[in-house]
């Protein structure tokens, strides 16, 4: 039998006759991406690739024979071994042990080869761009050494660490501010920036959690999405071994904004207030820069995540279509790619609750800011005052266009859901009276599914006190910064 020549020929399962295609070694995975999360320490699990992922459905099946094997002995094993998203990215041992749900196999599965599996729902979870099942193991795709043992370890103790750094330096200039009612804008301005820095470290180690106590975490569902396994398999429909990573442009935008804007602030404190060059100050820098960078990667793992969900959506679209009727595997691949999807849209959400009203403030409170430095003598009168002032306008206003601007840009508007949207619409336009039963329990699973949100709300509620408190701020000291003595507050 010949091989198709589109993209559309072989969704998920080839025929028996055709072998699976296996990827060469000379496609292996961009050293960027895995320098991303390694960066970013998102590495946990010693395996990230599992030589076998089942589906929620065989998962169920095989549960149920181990219950009535009576493996299963401790109650709280029920919870965690019937939710979908521990089944597919924190539960299966893919290391050098076989697999603890395969009773029947015990011991007959290679570590370094994937295995085939008779449930299309199952070969559906190793879809490349073109919808082809695509088997690979961690050689193949080039991890190698970069989640080497200890990877787990290190990353938690390394996340813990920037929280314990933020921590230390937010109790440092709480200690300063806390309590002077002239100084409240200062103090609010202050802890906008480090909200926004908090988000990814906290959210990180919320996901190493969720991998630790497993179970124990129902609501940390979202957690999932910074999940290295969960990563690696959202990023196989991208095709990074032959195109690396997507919208380059972007990546080096997400690296290079951070890097600009943290010199930006370091001649500002050295340089232009005449301050001079510090230990103290070139150390701040520093870690300035690496939370930044961190939190510019984090925007463009969620730029990764959306163009990969809307390249599967496209190929689930085209999977349903070549197998209308058959409501066992269609009905599958949708909930296996739709619960992935509800992960990271809890994360975007998330995120979005943490960070639009810290944005909307910090817009708010720069405004009232900069009409109130036009009423104040102490800085209008000295020129370097006023220099100094206007550069720290400057730095605000462009950390504040360039973070905004980037994470919509990261998820093409204000939330993912419209990719979902994109999806359902594309489905109904396929809908045919030929199956009518199929297509209504299709449409049925599609309702149940989508979920209303109330982030909206209480983000829109958090955003309209922010602007209010901001322009409340009218008996401020903005001389906090620049000094009357002809010198930044950074030199006393």
């Amino acid at each position: 039998m010949d091989k198709p020549t589109d993209d559309t020929a072989w969704i998920s399962c080839p025929p028996e006759d055709v072998e699976v295609p296996r990827r060469s070694e000379n496609q292996k995975w961009t050293p960027s991406f895995w320098a991303i999360l390694k960066f970013m320490c998102l590495f946990y699990h010693r395996v990230v690739v599992p030589r076998k992922r089942v589906c929620f459905s065989c998962s169920v099946d095989r549960f149920r024979k181990r219950s009535r094997a009576g493996v299963v002995k401790r109650p709280e094993r029920y919870d965690a071994e019937l939710d979908p998203l521990l089944v597919a990215h924190e539960y299966p041992d893919a290391g050098n042990k076989p697999h603890p749900w395969d009773v029947e196999s015990r011991g007959e599965m290679s570590p370094l080869v994937a295995q085939p599996s008779p449930c299309p729902v199952c070969d559906a979870l190793w879809w490349n761009r073109d919808g082809v099942t695509e088997r690979y193991t961690e050689r193949e795709i080039g991890v190698g050494r970069w989640n080497h043992r200890g990877s787990g370890a290190l990353s938690s103790l390394l996340l813990l660490g920037a929280l314990t750094l933020i921590t230390y330096d937010i109790v440092n200039f709480m200690r300063e501010l806390w309590g002077q009612p002239d100084l409240i804008l200062k103090l609010m301005k202050k802890m906008t920036l480090y909200i926004v820095l908090l988000v990814y470290p906290l959210l990180s180690l919320c996901s190493k959690l969720r991998s630790l106590l497993t179970s124990r975490t129902p609501s940390f569902q979202w957690a999932s999405a910074l999940n290295a396994r969960y990563l690696v398999k959202q990023a196989q429909v991208l095709d990074i071994g032959i195109r690396g990573l997507p919208q380059k442009l972007f990546f080096l935008f997400c690296m290079a904004t951070p890097l600009l804007t943290a010199v930006y602030r370091f001649l500002i404190f050295t340089v232009i207030s005449g301050c001079g060059f510090r230990t103290t100050t070139i150390l701040t820098s520093i870690v300035g820069i690496i939370f930044n960078q961190a939190f510019g990667l984090y925007l463009y793992l969620f730029h990764l995540l959306r163009v990969s969900f809307q390249r599967q959506f496209n190929l689930l679209t085209l999977y349903i279509r070549d197998h209308e009727g058959e409501e066992r595997r269609c009905r599958g691949a949708f909930f296996s790619t739709v619960v992935d999807f509800h992960c990271f849209k809890g994360l975007v959400n998330l995120s979005i609750f943490v960070m639009f009203p810290a944005f909307v403030f910090a817009i708010s409170s720069n405004l009232t800011y900069q009409y109130m430095l036009a009423n104040s003598t102490c800085i209008t009168q000295n020129p370097l005052n006023m220099n100094i002032s206007h550069h720290n306008l400057r730095l605000a206003w462009s950390e504040i266009i360039l973070s905004l601007g980037s994470y919509l840009v990261a998820i093409g508007g204000i939330q993912v859901d419209y990719v979902f949207n994109n999806f359902v619409t594309n489905l109904l336009h396929l809908r045919s009276s030929k199956h009518r039963i199929f297509w209504n329990t299709l449409i049925r699973d599609i309702n149940h599914v989508t979920q209303d949100s109330y982030f909206y709300l209480v983000t829109i509620i958090f955003s309209f006190i922010s602007i209010f408190l901001a322009f409340n701020f009218s008996s401020q000291d903005v001389t906090d910064l620049v000094v009357c003595n002809t010198t930044s507050i950074i030199c006393v």
